[in-house]
């Protein structure tokens, strides 16, 4: 635990430093945010959270930046949003007055306004669940390995490869794909993307492989996921206007990323979250690109189509302000989604 100063000193260094983009001192930290304490105090307050991986000293001489865990620590615990200005929302909701006639035209508009407002990669991802299965077949490819492959009343989904334990032999395999015809065949993809395993898993007929049933589930809820995803960006070039991207290497790799729409689809939509729903991802162990955080928030987006809307950026990133823009933007696309449906 974190004392209440070491609370305001670490919020006001990433504070700070997003603010900045360079070091923060005991200086900048005395006159800016805690003019009650000595320099001396604020120094030794930095040297134990530096010890605690809360900061990094680029230099002997420099001030502290904060680490990607200095950022965790302040999206889960100190931070609060900010008040949209009079002028972001007038701008917001002036985007929304053109005229939008389609989901695809609603999604254009979403990301134009997110990169605009925020200066970030704006990224919005549609998941259309409207389909139905009609069959599930398992493949024994004589390798160890089961094809899996989804039947919709509109397409087919078969790139779903899972390893299968040596004795698993062809009357399991039946077996499983039995129980997997009568769980899901007549239903919309958007039952089975939310489905959970355990009341099924406890039948005694399936319980010698419960593991392998969780595999096959997990395979068809990324098969179906991606097959009917739709993922637009916009803003790719505003990362070169951060520091942290001066560099052309750190921009080109940054860049080629944000091409790949599969692993940008997963950032955004493997998050087990439901509308409304907001998620943080912060440096490469957490699942976003390296140096960058990824902060996005589940919106519904009609009928068995769901969606996910917001940024990537640098780990530096102003938090607080993208938060407030998800917030209105995913109040105004619920409000034009349930103005349609009507």
């Amino acid at each position: 635990m974190l004392s209440e100063r070491k609370r305001k000193i670490l919020c006001a260094v990433v504070d700070g430093y997003i603010e900045k983009a360079t070091p923060i001192s005991s200086k900048d930290i005395q006159e800016g945010y805690l003019c009650e304490c000595s320099s001396a105090t604020i120094r030794n307050e930095l040297s134990a959270l530096e010890s605690m991986g809360y900061l990094i000293q680029p230099h002997v001489s420099a001030g502290r930046v904060p680490s990607e865990k200095a950022f965790r620590f302040y999206v889960n615990e100190l931070m609060y949003t900010n008040n949209l200005t009079s002028a972001e929302v007038e701008r917001i909701e002036k985007y929304f007055n053109r005229k939008i006639n389609t989901l695809e035209d609603v999604m254009t508009a979403v990301t134009r306004i997110i990169a605009d407002v925020t200066n970030y990669t704006a990224v919005v991802v549609k998941e259309d669940m409207s389909d139905t299965i009609t069959a599930i077949k398992l493949l024994d490819l004589s390798n160890g390995k089961l094809l899996v492959v989804i039947v919709t009343d509109s397409r087919v989904l078969k790139d779903g490869m899972v390893d299968i334990p040596d004795d698993f032999n062809e009357k399991m395999v039946s077996q499983a794909e039995r129980w997997l015809n009568k769980l899901f065949v007549g239903k919309h993809v958007s039952e089975f993307i939310n489905f959970n395993y355990p009341y099924v898993l406890m039948n005694d007929e399936f319980a010698q492989f419960n593991a392998l049933f969780k595999k096959i589930i997990d395979v068809l809820k990324k098969q179906s996921l991606f097959g009917g995803m739709d993922v637009e960006t916009y803003g790719e070039s505003k990362i070169l206007q951060h520091s942290e991207y001066a560099d052309a290497r750190a921009a080109q790799k940054f860049l080629a990323e944000i091409e790949d729409k599969e692993k940008i689809a997963e950032m955004f939509t493997y998050d087990g979250g439901e509308d409304g729903s907001v998620t943080i991802k912060i440096g490469e162990e957490d699942s976003a690109p390296q140096g960058c955080s990824v902060v996005s928030t589940r919106v519904s987006l009609g009928e068995n189509i769901s969606g996910s809307i917001g940024v990537i950026g640098p780990v530096r990133m102003n938090y607080k302000k993208v938060l407030s823009v998800l917030d209105k933007i995913s109040e105004i696309v619920i409000d034009l989604i349930g103005r349609d449906n009507k």
